[in-house]
């Protein structure tokens, strides 16, 4: 679904097995940044990434130095931050494993430098489980975690400037489309499962009335119908429970698509010629009033919202067209 742009995402794709690596820079530039633009949010994450262990005050935010992938010995430690007579080496992980005995060499390493105060951090996505006798880092902190503090100082970072406000929320939407943010589960989960509910079954009577087929189409990020032999789908986002999607799911003509003035084009590589139609209704808006319609009300909306995307999906279609899944399994 269409949305604002992806700096962290769009450069990940350049990051051919060099996951981790692409995670530790990311996070790297983005304490820098954030020490430099928003002082106090800067030394506040160094803080929490550390567990208190470099604890400056926010004027003091230039005297922490960030660097990556620093040469130390035998071992590499993926971030370093130092400040003053104090030195931290945090080890990032996405998903893989610690090597056998990296842990210890890196507090080898960290007993032989001539720093006077030392700490080894693991950042992790899944919590490491430690065997008795094995080398522990000093700290252990999940990705889940540092979003959230992130998370937390947004509103603060934005009121710094926009340039730290755009890094520090990019930083976060990617780590949020890398599954590695968390949101808490409300006690209004069950009202939320029956409406969602109800609206699934008025999509599918909506395709009904529009005379297409409709089948269930569910993944982690939205849940709705894909439409007549799943040419089109009709959705509504985790992210954004307000919003009706409908999207194309054929070859179209983005040309003639941006002359139906409404709607938005993206670029998709699974879809037969790279270029999709979406069209969103937002179901709280001003014209809409959704929730406050009756019943009767709320299934004629949905009619007149799929029908109009069909005929405009329709109108845009190029002439030649692969089957899909559901007409090749038909034949």
């Amino acid at each position: 679904m269409p949305d604002g742009p992806k700096l962290f995402a769009r450069l990940h794709k350049w990051a051919t097995r060099q996951d981790e690596n692409f995670l530790t820079e990311s996070l790297a530039l983005v304490l820098e940044q954030l020490l430099m633009l928003a002082p106090a949010v800067g030394v506040r994450l160094v803080n929490q990434l550390t567990h208190g262990f470099i604890d400056l005050a926010p004027e003091d935010a230039g005297a922490i130095a960030i660097r990556t992938q620093v040469e130390a010995g035998d071992g590499r430690p993926d971030l370093e931050i130092r400040a003053r007579h104090q030195l931290a080496w945090v080890e990032v992980k996405a998903k893989s494993a610690l090597r056998a005995g990296q842990l210890e060499g890196y507090r080898v390493l960290l007993n032989e430098c001539d720093v006077e105060q030392t700490w080894l951090v693991l950042l992790t996505y899944y919590r490491e489980v430690f065997q008795p006798g094995d080398a522990q880092p000093d700290f252990q902190v999940r990705w889940f975690e540092f979003a959230d503090w992130l998370e937390f100082d947004l509103p603060a970072v934005e009121a710094a400037g926009d340039v730290a406000g755009f890094l520090a929320r990019q930083f976060f939407d990617f780590l949020r489309t890398r599954r590695m943010t968390l949101t808490q589960v409300g006690k209004y989960m069950p009202d939320g499962l029956h409406a969602l509910g109800n609206l699934l079954d008025m999509l599918f009577e909506a395709a009904a009335a529009c005379k297409v087929s409709a089948k269930m189409a569910a993944r982690r990020e939205y849940i709705g119908i894909a439409v007549d032999g799943a040419k089109y789908s009709i959705t509504v986002s985790y992210a954004t429970p307000d919003k009706l999607w409908f999207a194309t799911q054929r070859q179209i003509d983005p040309e003639a698509a941006r002359r139906l003035g409404v709607g938005e084009i993206a670029e998709e590589p699974g879809i037969p010629g790279r270029f999709q139609w979406w069209h969103s209704v937002e179901l709280d808006s001003e014209e809409v009033h959704f929730y406050s319609r009756t019943k009767v009300s709320q299934m004629e909306c949905l009619e007149d919202f799929l029908r109009d995307c069909l005929e405009k999906a329709r109108s845009i279609e190029t002439p030649e067209q692969s089957p899909t899944h559901e007409e090749q399994e038909g034949n």
